[in-house]
């Protein structure tokens, strides 16, 4: 290992995405005291705010660092945004399902906070968004659907960043 080497951070996008999930899990009880709710189902929005920015710094800027990024990559979907389709981002997927059908949209909580994943499936030829699904957390793994300007498309599990 050269000295250059410790200016690179490695990862797994599916540990980008636990960082993540445990940064929102961190900011429960502030979020708590500030009566800012968390829950699915009348989340508050300064919560969707700072989930969005969190992801950004958590997940989103590893992957724009990626050694292997180009200029010509499309932009990773925005978390936690319902999109009718996939035309102009890449997006983070979830395996067990086909790499490019299973975009995640955000994180939900079934029987703990942040424990389940839904996902939209994702045409494999118009790239509509399809019906949503949920995953446990336990039972994924993630990668990067990478797409380009120039249409092709790579499946990336492991990013190099520099530091």
């Amino acid at each position: 290992m050269t000295d250059l080497d410790d200016d690179i951070y490695r990862s797994t996008i599916t540990a980008l995405f636990e960082n993540f999930r445990c940064a929102l899990l961190a900011l429960l009880p502030m979020a708590d005291r500030a009566k800012i709710n968390f829950r699915d189902e009348e989340t508050h929005r300064d919560w969707e705010r700072l989930t969005q920015n969190i992801f950004d710094v958590f997940v989103g800027a590893p992957i724009d660092a990626d050694r292997a990024a180009t200029s010509r990559d499309l932009p990773l979907a925005r978390y936690d945004l319902d999109l009718s389709d996939y035309l102009g981002v890449s997006w983070i997927t979830a395996s067990p399902q086909a790499p490019h059908n299973a975009a995640v949209v955000r994180l939900l909580s079934k029987d703990a906070p942040f424990d389940t994943v839904q996902v939209v499936d994702v045409n494999e030829v118009s790239l509509l968004a399809g019906s949503r699904t949920t995953l446990h957390i336990n039972t994924l793994s993630l990668a990067l659907y990478r797409r380009s300007e120039t249409g092709e498309s790579t499946v990336v599990s492991e990013i190099e960043a520099n530091d």
